[in-house]
């Protein structure tokens, strides 16, 4: 497929403007004034996003496939599916901007699975979480700001220079937690090792492969079809020796969150000659539980672009 297909090819659509009125209303009018402009807004781009469009009605497709009639999709996606899940991601954005004014309080959390954290982190041993683009990930920070435990979150922003500068101005103390992606730097694993030893959590977002991976990836089927995983959370476990997590922060009725913590593996240790079959079997469950909250939320799935690279119109 061209490369203009690919996720981090993809320009940024929208401005800053955008999101200042936004944040703008949301300041002078609360939460309900300022979800009628976050409506008309994600109308606008549904109508003129013709690409997301067609990925999201290709997405829906392969869900129906895979799991049938069951799910809220029914058995025939569509205009207004697809619209749902245009929506649901407004929402998630919006929820984002209220969490980076630190407003909370605002959001009810129902959380299962923390005890492992208990169970298995150290003083001196932290572990690695893997998110996705299901649901939302700030959320996940939120929590953790609540729970009093230390997260770093491992992201690559140079696809949406707009909107991760404006969330860094909105929260400009966040900066420390946050390191920036960069595959082909040294610094950045020790970052990584370093915030480990300290017994602190490393989140990361494994359902993109990232330019600069050198190659690091691992091939699994999603939905159905054969795609592309980055395996750099694998790996970087089994180097560190810890724990590694799958987190999911699902957006429920009246704006409150379902957040699930599961253990991909207490330990990460890979066997001579075997790490690659190992990445690849851990990159596998990890696609099992995407399929699982794809089942579940069908419209929490923030991949808009041609995931399967098939083309889709």
């Amino acid at each position: 497929m061209a490369d203009a297909r690919r996720w981090t090819h993809i320009a940024e659509r929208g401005s800053l403007l955008g999101l200042r009125i936004t944040v703008t209303c949301y300041r002078l009018f609360g939460r309900t004034l300022s979800l009628i402009l976050v409506h008309c807004i994600v109308s606008y781009f549904f109508l003129t996003g013709k690409t997301a469009r067609a990925s999201t009605r290709a997405y829906q497709r392969r869900v129906v496939e895979v799991f049938g009639t069951g799910t809220q999709l029914g058995a025939d996606p569509g205009t207004w599916q697809c619209f749902q899940q245009f929506r649901a991601f407004a929402l998630a954005i919006f929820d984002r901007i209220v969490m980076w004014f630190g407003d909370e309080a605002d959001f009810r959390y129902d959380v299962t699975g923390i005890e492992h954290y208990d169970r298995l982190l150290r003083p001196n041993r932290g572990a690695i979480v893997i998110g996705s683009h299901i649901g939302s990930f700030d959320a996940l920070r939120a929590l953790s700001r609540r729970d009093g435990r230390t997260v770093n979150v491992l992201m690559f922003t140079r696809n949406a220079p707009l909107i991760n500068s404006f969330f860094q101005q909105l929260s400009p103390d966040t900066e420390v937690r946050v390191i920036q992606a960069d595959a082909q730097s040294l610094d950045t694993v020790l970052r990584i090792r370093a915030c480990i030893e300290r017994g602190e959590l490393v989140a990361m977002l494994g359902d993109r492969v990232e330019p600069g991976d050198r190659g690091r990836r691992c091939r699994v089927s999603l939905l159905g079809g054969p795609v592309e995983l980055p395996a750099a959370p694998y790996i970087l476990a089994g180097l560190l020796g810890c724990p590694l997590f799958f987190m999911v922060a699902l957006r429920e009725p009246q704006g409150s969150y379902r957040i699930s913590t599961e253990v991909l593996a207490e330990t990460v240790r890979f066997d001579r000659g075997e790490r690659e079959k190992q990445v690849g079997e851990l990159a596998a469950a990890y696609a099992d539980r995407l399929e699982h909250y794809c089942a579940t939320q069908p419209y929490q799935w923030f991949n808009f672009f041609d995931y399967w690279e098939e083309g889709a119109t």
